[in-house]
């Protein structure tokens, strides 16, 4: 069963850079349920905020399933084989995504993007705080040091880009 308030004080502790929670979510196989709210709730304003703002239904759809299937279960595959195989990090492809999941919480501020002219300020500040918070959750998912995470995360993130820039 999903623990609503045992979300809503994971994101708090997110939010607030508590980097411990983020082994607490790796270990609870209870937390996948979890991240996936988490990030179909985050995508699904973020897509509320770009479709309002572009007048566009098809950009609420590609936010939607761009956001789950290529910057949350896409990212996590990639960021758990390059972690794993090239660092010799140890978690499993749902340790990663749980962890990643609750991390893309500042995709929820893509609501935002329906306010005129702030819209690609937002996605700056999206990207930057999702890459933030993916830092520390890589790190402690595949428990390495920070510049082998750093080095995870620019491969996963060209790699995602790259795709995001085919797609689109």
């Amino acid at each position: 069963m999903v623990n609503l308030n045992q979300i809503i004080q994971r994101l708090i502790r997110v939010i607030k850079f508590d980097t411990t929670v983020y082994k607490e979510i790796e270990h609870d196989e209870n937390a996948t349920v979890e991240a996936a709210i988490v990030v179909v709730g985050a995508y699904l304003l973020s897509a509320i905020g770009s479709a309002i703002g572009a007048r566009s239904f098809l950009s609420f759809i590609v936010v939607l399933i761009s956001g789950v299937l290529l910057n949350w279960l896409l990212w996590s595959l990639i960021i758990m084989f390059v972690g794993t195989r090239l660092f010799k990090g140890e978690a499993t492809f749902w340790e990663v995504a749980r962890t990643i999941g609750y991390a893309n919480i500042p995709a929820a501020l893509g609501i935002l993007s329906l306010i005129p002219y702030v819209g690609i300020l937002v996605n700056i500040v999206v990207l930057v705080l999702s890459l933030v918070m993916g830092f520390f959750a890589i790190r402690e998912a595949l428990d390495l040091p920070t510049d082998k995470t750093i080095i995870t995360i620019i491969i996963g993130w060209v790699v995602i880009f790259v795709i995001n820039l085919v797609l689109s």
